[in-house]
C-alpha cells in the first residue's frame, strides 16, 4: 500500500510510492564520462586563476583544502534595506552577503566519498572555521553551507568542492524548520531532533551510530536513498561539536557517500547542513540527498513529493553495504 507520510514535526507531506518503487540496484546509473577539456581552476597549480585565498589547511607544505569566493557570486558585497515602490508586493533588497568556495582536495579524479575519514575530518574542520567566520558579521543573518555533487545536482566545476552563502535574510525553509521546532518545543517540552534520533537510532530505518552521532533514512523521506546524520548532543552548529564528534561525523559522512558511490555508481547528490541562524535553537544535522529521480509537475505544483524507494527498503540496503565492508 502506498502511503502519505508527514515529516517528524514540519506540515510536509510526501508519498512513499513503493508499488511505482523499483529495486535499489535499478536506481543507479551509468556514471558519465568526465569532461576534460580545459584547465580545472580548482586543481594544485592554478591558484592563480581562483580569486584570492581566504584560507587553506596545509599537509607537508601543500595545500589539501583551500577556501576562496566564489568568482561568480550569487550574493553582492553592497547592503541595501529595502527599496522598491513599498505597496507590499513588489519588495526588494540587496542580497547581501558571501558566497565561498571550499575545494575538498587537489586531486581531481576524487569524490569526496574516496577521501580517508581523516582527510574529511579536517575538512569538517574548514567548514566550521568558516561557518563561524561568517557569522561575525551583524549584518548576517544565516549562513548555510552545502554540497552540489554531479551534473543532476546542480554543480557546474566537476572538481569536488563545497560551497557557503551567507545572507542577511533566513531562507523561508530554514525559517520554517525553526518555526515548527519551536511549536515542538512549546507544546512537548523537548526537541523534536533529539526525539527524532532516539526513535530512529533503534528503528527499521537506522544506518549506522555510535555514541555521538545517530543517521537514519527519515520517515518521510524525499529522496530515494535520503540519509539524515545527526549528532547526539544537542548543538546548534557544526562549530559547537568537539573533536571526537567531528571525527564521528567524518566517519558517517564518508560511510554514506561511499555507500552511495558504491551501489548507484557515483551518483549525482546534494547535502546540505542545517544550523540554526542567529539567536535561535535549532539542532544542527546534515541532510544527504541524492538527485536520482525527478520532481515533475505534481511536486512542483503541490509540493507534495513522490517518493518511490521507502526509507525502510533505502536502510536496509545501506546496513548490507556497511555489513559487507565491515567484513
Amino acid at each position: 500500500m502506498n502511503e502519505l507520510r508527514k515529516d517528524y514535526f514540519r506540515d510536509r507531506w510526501v508519498i512513499i510510492a513503493k508499488d511505482r518503487g523499483q529495486r535499489p540496484d535499478q536506481f543507479a546509473k551509468k556514471k558519465k564520462e568526465e569532461n576534460s577539456a580545459g584547465p580545472c581552476f580548482f586543481c594544485a597549480g592554478h591558484e592563480n586563476e581562483t580569486p584570492s585565498e581566504i584560507s587553506r589547511i596545509e599537509e607537508c607544505g601543500r595545500w589539501i583544502i583551500r577556501c576562496f569566493p566564489n568568482k561568480f557570486p550569487a550574493t553582492s558585497d553592497e547592503f541595501v534595506d529595502v527599496e522598491g515602490p513599498g505597496d507590499g508586493l513588489l519588495v526588494k533588497r540587496s542580497a547581501y552577503g558571501r558566497h565561498e568556495i571550499i575545494v575538498e582536495t587537489p586531486e581531481h579524479e576524487k569524490n569526496l566519498g574516496d577521501l580517508e575519514v581523516g582527510h574529511i575530518a579536517r575538512l569538517i574542520d574548514m567548514y566550521a572555521q568558516r561557518l563561524e567566520e561568517n557569522r561575525k558579521d551583524p549584518r548576517i543573518k544565516h549562513v548555510m553551507l552545502f554540497k552540489n555533487q554531479g551534473g543532476d545536482a546542480g554543480t557546474s566545476i566537476e572538481h569536488t568542492h563545497s560551497q557557503l552563502i551567507s545572507l542577511c535574510i533566513v531562507p523561508t525553509d530554514v525559517r520554517d524548520e525553526v518555526e515548527a521546532s519551536k511549536r515542538y518545543i512549546r507544546e512537548r517540552c523537548s526537541c523534536p531532533l533529539c526525539d527524532t534520533w532516539r526513535i530512529e537510532a533503534k528503528g527499521e530505518r537506522r544506518i549506522l551510530e555510535d555514541d555521538r552521532v545517530a543517521v537514519f533514512a527519515p520517515y518521510a523521506s524525499r529522496f530515494p536513498f535520503q540519509a539524515v546524520i545527526i549528532p547526539k548532543r544537542h548543538t546548534t552548529s557544526l562549530e559547537f561539536l568537539d573533536m571526537d564528534e567531528r571525527l564521528s561525523l567524518a566517519f558517517a559522512l564518508k560511510q554514506v557517500l561511499s555507500s552511495l558511490n558504491f551501489s548507484l555508481n557515483y551518483p549525482s547528490y546534494n547535502f546540505y547542513f542545517h544550523t540554526a541562524p542567529k539567536g535561535e535553537d535549532l539542532h544542527f544535522h546534515i541532510d544527504i540527498c541524492p538527485r536520482i529521480s525527478k520532481w515533475a509537475g505534481f511536486e512542483l505544483g503541490g509540493g507534495v513529493i513522490i517518493n518511490t524507494m521507502p526509507p525502510e527498503t533505502a536502510a536496509g540496503h545501506y546496513r548490507d553495504l556497511l555489513k559487507q565492508t565491515d567484513e
